[in-house]
């Protein structure tokens, strides 16, 4: 069998401001140390955090993701 390459991705979450709803949101931040540079990319969901880091450094689908450790989305401070 053939082995596939893993790139491992921290995920963090970070507030943000949607400034179409005016309203507070979560998003989704990936990144890790990629041929010695450090590689980050985020997005609304983690979905589209992953998709964007793919397109952002040329990662091809045959790469898998994997992500390093659980998250847990921050709670907005304003509850």
């Amino acid at each position: 069998m053939e082995t596939k390459e893993i790139i491992c991705l921290d995920v963090k979450t970070v507030p943000a401001f949607d400034i179409e709803t005016h309203m507070p949101h979560t998003a989704y931040t990936v990144s890790c140390m990629l041929n010695g540079v450090f590689a980050i990319a985020s997005g609304w969901v983690l979905r589209d955090a992953i998709e964007l880091f793919r397109q952002l450094y040329c990662i091809n689908e045959n790469v898998a993701i994997r992500l390093t450790r659980p998250f847990r989305p921050q709670k907005s401070q304003n509850h």
